[in-house]
């Protein structure tokens, strides 16, 4: 099993994006599946409608380690799980195996991971002065994609097709044989200041307007992509990684950041939120905002790749009788033969900006629901693949628990069933949740997904 999880660090950080999660930083979004514009406020409307934070009723809030991670694939049923499972530690595996999982592995959606992390994050409610809120952020992307080419290569060597429909010496280009793959990973320290304010107050109308801003610090890039003919390869990573760049320390232009602190980055960037609400009749609420508007800007630890092309390793050249080595080694010396890797001076990614939309309404002191919709705005590393839709439920079944649930669907997933508890008084609040309680257990496509918060606080009562 070990070889398996090398080889997935190896595709995500050697040499050699994305599905991204809804929401994962705060537990009771995540019970709701992600569902949230309408719901949030306090600091938990950081990165999603900076408006909100007026609308929430503490003087203070705040949580710490606060966070959730996911994995998901298209590629397996849970018979194929188990079977991949079962081999993983076997020296050989028969042709039948190999032909199941190269059509398996042909997939652009093999592997999505994603975790975020509010290391901290705070809020205070100054009433006519508007709300503050200031957070620290952990994201983590990562998204595995193959052709068809890729996955036969890999799990059928040099039985693979390709070998017979090119002619043996012939130099072949990534951009040719395997469009359609994408290998990409990030890794972001996102440092947050919203605001946000009520604009107008009427009898059966209130309305609020916000805006945030993030200074981001790059801890790590990877892109490895064959799409519509171009290709990108590209990679940073700060010291904390210890990636061996020494090979590169002495070539001209190479930008080397050996020491510094645990989170020295390797790339800096801004982004800004900006967003609108509206509470109609203190039952209806409506929500509008756009997401992470900005670049971030990668110049140290900074390699770009060139698709230079590669001849298919020679018929029967198998120098080990370990196919999982196997494995690795056709990888590698597809990667290392077709790419020349040479220092940048700096590479610039868009921010995964989104719209976001939502409306809710509270049904009485138990009740409350919401429906969220999120379309991505461009194809940035970590945006969603496609848009999102969800309908979210919070019920108080009793005073201090909150149960939360409903349905989900889009942004490259089938339907979720999301559920979450929490245990919630006026000072203190904590819960656990999932994206999808039948996911594990699904025969298709199983995935997991957790978010917990121990940390909660609340003080104090806000000034209207």
């Amino acid at each position: 099993m070990h070889r398996i999880i090398l080889f997935f660090l190896f595709l995500l950080l050697s040499q050699v994006q994305v599905l991204a999660q809804v929401e994962l930083s705060s537990f009771s979004a995540t019970g709701r599946g992600g569902v949230m514009n309408t719901f949030v406020s306090d600091y938990q409307a950081i990165g999603v409608n900076p408006s909100n934070l007026a609308r929430g009723s503490n003087l203070v809030a705040f949580t710490v380690f606060e966070g959730g991670a996911a994995v998901s694939s298209k590629t397996f049923t849970r018979q194929t799980l188990r079977q991949f499972l079962n081999i993983s530690d076997a020296q050989s595996i028969s042709m039948a195996d190999r032909q199941q999982f190269a059509r398996a592995f042909a997939s652009n959606n093999v592997l999505n991971i994603g975790a975020d992390l509010n290391t901290f994050a705070i809020s205070a409610n100054l009433g006519h002065l508007g709300s503050f809120a200031f957070s620290n952020r952990q994201r983590m992307l990562g998204n595995v994609a193959f052709n068809k080419n890729f996955a036969e290569l890999a799990f059928l060597g040099d039985d693979a097709p390709i070998y017979d429909e090119v002619n043996s010496g012939d130099i072949v280009y990534v951009s040719d044989v395997f469009d359609g793959t994408a290998i990409k990973a990030s890794w972001l320290n996102e440092w947050n200041l919203a605001y946000g304010r009520k604009l107008l107050e009427l009898p059966l109308l209130d309305l609020y307007a916000g805006v945030g801003y993030k200074y981001l610090q790059g801890m790590a890039i990877y892109e490895f992509s064959a799409l519509d003919g171009n290709v990108k390869a590209y990679n940073a990573a700060a010291p904390v990684l210890d990636i061996d760049y020494s090979e590169y320390i002495n070539s001209p232009g190479f930008n080397y950041k050996g020491t510094g602190g645990l989170l020295r980055p390797v790339g800096h960037g801004h982004g800004f939120d900006l967003g609108i609400s509206a509470e109609i009749n203190k039952m209806v609420k409506a929500a509008l905002s756009v997401t992470d508007i900005g670049k971030i800007t990668w110049n140290e630890n900074l390699l770009q790749g060139q698709d230079n092309g590669f001849r298919l390793p020679p018929r029967g050249d198998r120098n080990n009788d370990d196919y999982w080595d196997e494995f690795i080694d056709i990888a590698q010396n597809v990667v290392d033969s077709a790419f020349t890797f040479t220092p940048v001076d700096q590479i610039q990614t868009s921010l995964p900006t989104r719209l976001r939309a939502g409306v809710g309404m509270q049904l009485g002191k138990r009740v409350e629901v919401g429906l969220d919709f999120v379309a991505p705005l461009n194809k940035a590393p970590g945006n969603l693949a496609s848009s999102f839709v969800g309908l979210g439920v919070d019920f108080m079944p009793v005073r201090f628990i909150r149960l939360s649930s409903g349905l989900s669907t889009g942004a490259g997933e089938k339907f979720n069933l999301p559920l979450g508890f929490s245990v919630v008084t006026p000072v203190y609040e904590f819960g656990i949740a999932t994206r999808d309680i039948v996911a594990p257990f699904s025969e298709n496509n199983p995935g997991a997904s957790f978010a917990m918060g121990f940390l909660r606080f609340k003080i104090g009562k806000a000034v209207r």
